[in-house]
């Protein structure tokens, strides 16, 4: 797809990180929006901040495990827009926690998003997309579906699930010469409010990206110490599907943790925190000059 012109992209989570740099992005590129959240006014926010680009704006405010609400969402977006080429499906969240700590709850909360919503969305708009001379289905995974981290077990096999689920479809889509590309996308660490919507069974801030005493300081840390912004996020993202690269990482953190993880299986729980270690120790050193 070489470019979003007079396309429809529809985007899950829209209310705010990826999601809401995305829906900017494809704006700016002439590209009108179906945009999908939980939080009525941050997506109302985000429909403010694209509708000055001469695009079709329409929002779409429902809890994305809501299978009902998905079920009868085409039939929405077709009957705004006449049409639908590009799917992305980038809501999220977690559940922090040991096996021991989550409950059967947790798990059907944590996959129904992270996981069911994805395949669910992809099957009931790809009859349509199939329909257009060309067409993408985006689906974000994480570089948690390419490694596995203690207290992370739900975001873990949800993530994985993403990547297993989109590699298929993917190669369904190539074998039967389909118009539709699928991409999976691998963020590394990116700032964003995933950790605000999201469970926490326990708290130690030695086994979390954010650094803090208390579980409220390690959340800004995680959203304002990210070496990724959304916004670059959101470009790299759309600069791989006009390249059609199918598999998506994104930050340098993410290239080296998928390099590391497969050289050196055994030893990759120890050099994981690796990144994080240099990076307070150069911001330690920066406040010090």
């Amino acid at each position: 797809m070489k470019n979003f012109s007079d396309k429809v992209a529809l985007i899950t989570g829209a209310g705010s990180g990826i999601g809401r740099s995305l829906a900017i992005e494809l704006a700016t590129s002439g590209c009108s929006l179906a945009l999908v959240d939980w939080n009525k006014d941050s997506l109302e926010e985000t429909k403010q901040m694209v509708r000055k680009k001469n695009i079709s704006v329409s929002t779409h405010p429902f809890d994305i495990s809501d299978k009902e609400k998905i079920a009868v969402l085409p039939q929405e977006v077709l009957e705004f827009h006449k049409q639908i080429d590009i799917v992305i499906n980038n809501a999220g969240v977690s559940v922090v926690g040991t096996v021991e700590e989550v409950d059967g709850s947790d798990w059907n909360w944590g996959l129904d998003i992270l996981l069911n919503s994805v395949i669910q969305m992809t099957t009931v708009f790809l009859p349509h997309l199939k329909q257009r001379p060309e067409a993408a289905i985006v689906n974000v995974s994480s570089i948690f579906g390419l490694f596995s981290v203690p207290r992370q077990s739900i975001y873990n096999v949800g993530k994985f699930g993403v990547k297993a689920f989109t590699e298929s479809l993917s190669l369904e889509l190539k074998v039967s010469d389909s118009p539709v590309e699928a991409y999976c996308v691998f963020p590394g660490h990116i700032g964003t409010n995933i950790y605000n919507s999201s469970r926490f069974k326990s708290f130690e801030p030695e086994t979390f990206f954010g650094r803090g005493p208390t579980k409220e300081e390690a959340l800004v840390a995680f959203k304002n110490d990210a070496p990724t912004s959304p916004e670059k996020a959101a470009k790299v993202i759309l600069k791989n599907i006009r390249k059609k690269n199918n598999r998506i990482l994104i930050g340098f953190d993410a290239h080296f943790y998928d390099l590391t993880s497969r050289l050196f299986p055994n030893h990759f729980l120890k050099i994981i925190w690796i990144l994080p270690f240099l990076r307070n120790l150069f911001r330690f050193k920066k406040r010090q000059l």
